[in-house]
């Protein structure tokens, strides 16, 4: 595999929302981390969750023999064997006015090793989830299936052959709202930070100097990028110096009053289908979650226009570097996807569209980002993806 990062353009308004659900998994992972910790105290013991092992595809699938007649051709369920204590999770953070997803990602926890594996799909990614067969990005899925996490997640499943045992959708509104709790953020802003775009109603307007920001403010300054003399890396830093702040922060404020209010967020703003049992399970795993091992991923493809030259700009992904992906850091089988399973419908190319197929079945780098850092305060701060 080619794990050699190679950084894409793509419009500035779509990276800053995958920046900030970064920190707000981050975020969150800590407050479940606290939680499973404070609840481990109290002699609470998890049971190891209940998950389903059958492999999300039909008996059989249809394939063209070499003189082009469509044959049936069996799937083998019973050589698919679920690796144990490997888990998958669909992590959506979506705009609640619009009901697009702005951020779709999938994790995987091993958590006999630690191993935390985290691959997002662009939202323009170009797909076919609708009755009428018409394809659309990816973002409008949660809508169409009227905001079920459920349907979405089945969605994937059968797309992707793969399982996700656990999903949660987030507000963007619980980030602001848990600085808040927690007193705001007391920092030195780097520099005069300025931006405005109505189209996605975001207005940045801080001052360079020691402050406390509100959540509110918070959002700002994670989203703010424009103007770093180093571009993604400054963005990067600056994150850094956010979650080093918020960390020290939670830690002063942390308690059964805050955890409760932050409790209350998530029950608001975050939707899930775990239970108290299989959250503090995963809390007390994530206390051995080797950081070192950590990976983040965009699914490989390639930007085009829907009627080539003109028309929506719609993000094709590759099918053999999704594949690879889907093998390596997605699969809870101890055997791989083959090709046929995956994508079998062809929900992720227009077959009728020939600039779209040529896209589909090339070859792509796959772009890994492993591990994360570690400042002088022990503080964890996770890959960030520009």
């Amino acid at each position: 595999m080619n794990t050699e990062m190679r950084v894409r353009r793509p419009k500035e308004k779509k990276r800053s929302e995958g920046a900030l659900i970064v920190l707000i998994i981050a975020i969150f992972t800590l407050i479940a981390v606290a939680f499973g910790i404070w609840m481990i105290a109290r002699n609470f013991n998890p049971a190891q969750p209940v998950v389903d092992e059958e492999l999300p595809i039909a008996d059989t699938l249809t394939d063209t023999d070499n003189d082009g007649n469509t044959v049936v051709v069996p799937v083998e369920k019973d050589l698919y064997v679920r690796r144990e204590g490997v888990y998958n999770f669909l992590l959506v953070g979506y705009d609640k006015a619009a009901g697009l997803t702005d951020v779709n990602m999938i994790a995987q926890f091993d958590v006999n090793t630690g191993k935390v594996s985290i691959v997002q799909l662009p939202r323009d990614t170009y797909a076919r989830y609708n009755e009428n067969g018409r394809y659309k990005k990816i973002n409008g899925a949660f809508g169409y299936f009227k905001r079920d996490l459920g349907e979405l997640a089945n969605y994937f499943e059968e797309t992707l052959c793969i399982k996700i045992d656990f999903y949660a959708s987030i507000d963007l509104a619980a980030f602001r709202n848990i600085v808040d709790i927690i007193g705001g953020v007391p920092m030195y802003v780097p520099r005069d930070m300025e931006y405005d775009d109505p189209e996605q109603d975001l207005y940045i307007n801080l001052k360079e100097g020691f402050q406390t920001l509100n959540g509110e403010q918070a959002e700002q300054f994670v989203r703010f990028r424009k103007g770093y003399i180093q571009a993604d890396i400054g963005r990067t830093n600056a994150q850094k110096i956010f979650m080093t702040a918020f960390v020290k922060q939670f830690k002063a404020k942390v308690g059964v009053s805050t955890l409760t209010q932050i409790g209350g967020q998530m029950l608001k703003y975050a939707k899930t289908n775990m239970t108290l049992n299989d959250f503090v399970y995963f809390a007390k795993a994530a206390l051995s979650i080797d950081l070192d091992s950590m990976s983040m991923l965009t699914i490989p493809g390639q930007n085009i226009r829907e009627h080539k030259t003109s028309g929506t700009w719609y993000y094709v992904l590759s099918h053999d570097a999704t594949l690879e992906i889907v093998n390596e850091y997605l699969n809870v089988y101890g055997k791989d996807i083959t090709p046929e399973m995956f994508d079998s419908k062809l929900s992720l190319t227009n077959p009728e569209a020939e600039y779209m197929v040529e896209i589909y079945n090339s070859p792509a780098d796959v772009d890994v980002y492993n591990g994360g850092s570690v400042d002088e305060n022990g503080i964890y701060i996770p890959p960030t993806k520009s």
